[in-house]
């Protein structure tokens, strides 16, 4: 079995789950971010999805977009850490600015 931790740092995401951080463990066959999706809706419901895939949102692994690692495709080991990242805006002088941090 592979453990792996879901960092939420979208806040609505939070309030479906009732937490930050949570511990998953995939079998080796389902140790992808699809797996992990999937294991999610099935222990929050469908609801979760639509937080998941919101527009803005990235999905890190380790602090990598899995846009760049293979998408839900990308595998999954033991002790990896995978977080939600709202998008986050600001501005300056009129010009709105859009980035993405990681702090794992």
């Amino acid at each position: 079995m592979i453990r792996v931790n879901l960092v939420i740092l979208d806040e609505n995401l939070r309030k479906i789950i009732g937490n930050k951080e949570i511990a998953f463990e995939l079998s080796e066959d389902e140790a992808t971010i699809e797996g992990l999706i999937m294991e999610a809706v099935k222990r929050y419901g469908c609801t979760i999805l639509e937080t998941f895939f919101k527009p803005g949102n990235s999905i890190l692994l380790n602090g990598q977009n899995i846009e760049f690692l293979g998408g839900i495709k990308a595998k999954l080991s033991d002790g990896d850490r995978v977080a939600i990242m709202p998008l986050i805006a600001g501005g300056s002088k009129g010009k709105e600015l859009y980035f993405t941090i990681s702090i794992l």
